[in-house]
């Protein structure tokens, strides 16, 4: 024979678990949402342009103040543009009664070498007729090993190549503010920049 359960104690059970629902929707309300913050980066202080002459028997430019024109002891062709302030280098390398179109076609490969990681690759071609200056900067966008790719020559028998790098792994969000002021110090480069065989025109 079943007993039989009364009509109060399924209501009394009933309202227990009302009441615990109730409770945790009240408790879940009260929880403070925690949205997390943006990542963000340190500040860079950049330096003011105020620059210096710097130069080899082969060339001159201006640089900045706070860099320093390094030989590098392996080749004296070879020349680092230090930039201590924002832990990078322009690494030059000078060819002298070489094949220009050899080099300018290395030079192309070597930018589109890194598509696979950048977000965009352009080239702002420039020329300076009256001191023998032509060539080309690759701006490279998005996290390659490199955002800039510098190729100068006088069409004849002289050709410079440089690439920067800065000594922490790419990222382009947080190093902006320093690859925008590395283009801008490329342009000057390119404006001031002599070649000592043409220097008594």
């Amino acid at each position: 024979m079943h007993k039989k359960t009364s009509f109060f104690s399924l209501s009394r059970n009933y309202l227990y678990i009302l009441s615990a629902i109730i409770l945790i929707g009240l408790f879940a309300a009260c929880e403070e949402t925690r949205i997390p913050k943006p990542r963000g980066y340190y500040r860079i202080a950049l330096p003011e342009l105020n620059y210096k002459k710097a130069e080899n028997q082969q060339y001159s430019f201006d640089i900045l103040e706070n860099s320093k024109l390094v030989v590098n002891p392996k080749n004296q062709d070879w020349y680092n543009l230090e930039y201590p302030y924002l832990k990078g280098s322009l690494l030059l390398t000078y060819f002298k009664n070489t094949d220009i179109e050899g080099l300018s076609e290395d030079g192309r490969k070597s930018a589109f070498n890194h598509s696979i990681r950048a977000d965009d690759i352009i080239p702002m071609p420039f020329a300076i007729p009256e001191h023998h200056i032509y060539g080309l900067v690759y701006s490279i966008e998005g996290d390659a090993a490199t955002p800039m790719i510098l190729m100068l020559t006088d069409s004849i028998d002289q050709f410079l190549h440089g690439t920067f790098y800065f000594n922490c792994p790419p990222n382009s969000d947080s190093l902006k503010p320093m690859i925008h002021f590395i283009r801008q110090d490329a342009q000057h480069i390119i404006e001031t920049f002599r070649w000592k065989k043409y220097q008594n025109e």
